[in-house]
C-alpha cells in the first residue's frame, strides 16, 4: 500500500502554476491519485495471486504428464500375451460332457436289532 503524499498548499502550487484552472486541476491530482494507486496495487496483488495460482496448476500438470510417461513406460516394458494356440481352424467344438457322480446299481437292505451296537 502507498503512503499518500503530502498535499502542497495552494500557495505553493500558486508559484507553480499561474493559471487559476491548471492550479485547481493539479490539487485536484492529489486528491484522486493516491486512491487510484491503492486501486492498482489491489489490482497488482489480485494478478499476483492468479499467477501464482496459473504456476501452481502448471507444475500440476507438469507432475501428471510426468506419472503418465511413467505409467506408458511400465506399460511397454510389460510382457505381451500371445496366444499359444495350437488349432489353425477357429470354428466351434462341442464336447459331451459326463456327470461326475456314481450311481449305486445295487442298494442291500439289513436288517439290525435296535439293540445291537456296532
Amino acid at each position: 500500500m502507498l503512503v499518500r503524499p503530502k498535499k502542497p498548499s495552494r500557495e505553493e502550487l500558486a508559484k507553480i502554476f499561474k493559471d487559476p484552472r491548471t492550479l485547481k486541476a493539479f490539487e485536484q491530482v492529489f486528491e484522486i491519485l493516491p486512491g487510484e494507486f491503492n486501486n492498482q496495487q489491489q489490482n497488482l496483488d489480485d494478478v499476483q495471486s492468479l499467477a501464482e495460482s496459473a504456476t501452481a496448476q502448471a507444475a500440476l500438470a507438469m507432475a501428471l504428464l510426468y506419472a503418465v510417461e511413467a505409467l506408458a513406460e511400465v506399460k511397454a516394458m510389460e510382457p505381451v500375451h500371445q496366444c499359444n494356440c495350437q488349432h489353425d481352424d477357429l470354428t466351434p467344438r462341442y464336447e459331451h460332457v459326463t456327470p461326475d457322480h456314481i450311481e449305486p446299481t445295487q442298494i442291500q437292505y439289513q436288517e439290525t436289532n435296535s439293540l445291537e451296537l456296532i
